[in-house]
């Protein structure tokens, strides 16, 4: 018999598509594919009056959480707020009812008398509040559908959702707009997600962005570049699909110390999204914190050719640079140019 994959191996083959959310699918016992539920993510974006970008991420595995990435480019570029220091970090309450999810507490706070900010995320139908004491105060409403995106693999399958939610509040003292992503993963129990084949080796890039425009049209997604065939373009409006394809291409334009400057992401159509580094968008500290060459940065992604006017656009975009080189992708010009 001549060789074949072993059973099971099926190059991470993707599919993506929209859905209806609704509380139920957010418990963690939802198990969609079988999968159950490994981690959760808030993060997002937000402008102030001054025009400086205010970006946050908090990540829960089961009931803890490790604290608050509250970062802000005030200073010309982006660097770790001394308030996130106060987040609750450790174990928090989990209460889930038909009506509202609640998350709330600091039960390490309580036991040791840390000097922590509270946190109180709470997350009905629709809708979501989200409270880190008097570091970020937001309120916001969910962008209709959401996205998920699923990856086939005998030893590591995965399975992902994400929805969009268009926020106002205070963050730091200062009135924001802009926006939070409710995110999912799923894969079998064990591992955490940076010790996951797909974080480690297969992903070159992977970008959450999302755009509102001057009539008050949102345009959102989850977009990627990766090896065999983790490639995808899932976008999305109010009102559903925009783009969701996979099988797609890509493009890299790096600066000399490995941040992408810019990174196109091309539909099977040819339509283009184009992620744009923010002046000051590394994630330096963010990035410091993982391994493997990972580079994590802010900016926006606009369709190529894009002429609605934009009132606010936010993107967390992830590359590895060095797999960029080892499978030889050219520039984002290149790319656009069909080449």
């Amino acid at each position: 018999m001549g060789s074949a994959p072993k059973i099971g191996d099926l190059n991470f083959a993707t599919s993506v598509g929209c859905y209806q959310p609704d509380l139920a699918m957010h418990r963690p016992t939802s198990k969609p594919l079988g999968l159950t539920e490994q981690s959760m993510y808030l993060y997002g974006g937000w402008r102030d009056e001054s025009g400086a970008l205010h970006i946050v991420e908090r990540k829960f595995c089961g009931p803890m959480t490790a604290g608050l990435w509250m970062m802000t480019n005030r200073s010309g570029k982006v660097v770790l707020a001394p308030e996130s220091l106060q987040t609750v970090r450790g174990e928090v309450k989990r209460e889930y009812s038909e009506r509202e999810h609640h998350l709330h507490g600091s039960l390490l706070g309580k036991a040791g008398g840390a000097p922590e900010e509270g946190l109180d995320y709470r997350l009905t139908h629709g809708a979501m509040s989200w409270r880190e004491g008097s570091i970020l105060q937001l309120d916001g409403r969910l962008v209709g559908p959401g996205i998920q995106i699923a990856s086939l693999d005998g030893d590591e399958p995965f399975f992902y959702t994400s929805e969009l939610y268009r926020m106002r509040g205070t963050v730091l003292g200062e009135s924001v707009e802009g926006f939070v992503f409710l995110d999912h993963g799923y894969w079998p129990h064990g591992r955490d997600w940076k010790e996951w084949k797909i974080f480690n080796g297969t992903q070159l890039s992977w970008s959450a962005f999302a755009t509102e425009f001057a009539d008050g049209s949102v345009e959102w997604g989850q977009v990627a570049i990766g090896r065999q065939m983790f490639n995808f373009v899932a976008v999305a409006d109010a009102d559903g699909p925009v783009a969701m394809d996979v099988g797609t291409t890509g493009g890299v334009d790096p600066d000399p110390e490995d941040w992408a400057q810019r990174i196109g992401f091309q539909a099977n159509d040819g339509r283009t999204w184009v992620f744009e580094l923010e002046p000051g968008g590394q994630m330096s500290q963010f990035s410091a914190a993982r391994w493997g060459g990972y580079r994590a940065q802010a900016g926006k992604i606009l369709r190529h050719r894009e002429t609605r006017d934009v009132r606010v656009a936010f993107s967390w975009g992830e590359s590895f640079m060095e797999r960029f080189r080892d499978e030889g992708v050219g520039s984002v010009d290149a790319l656009l140019a069909g080449r």
